[in-house]
């Protein structure tokens, strides 16, 4: 709770994030959404329950 007023701005407005230094910089582009849930949904169905 100590944490919660240094990080409040997250919940009181939109919280956008931008790549764009880090992909010129680095050469990096994001994974789509539908590309990275479905390696996370194959990922956790080969995991030993």
């Amino acid at each position: 709770m100590r944490e919660l007023a240094e990080t409040l701005y997250q919940f009181e407005r939109p919280f956008v994030m931008d790549s764009r230094a880090s992909e010129a910089a680095l050469g990096l582009q994001p994974t789509p959404l539908t590309e990275a849930a479905a390696a996370t949904v194959a990922w956790w169905g080969d995991q030993e329950r």
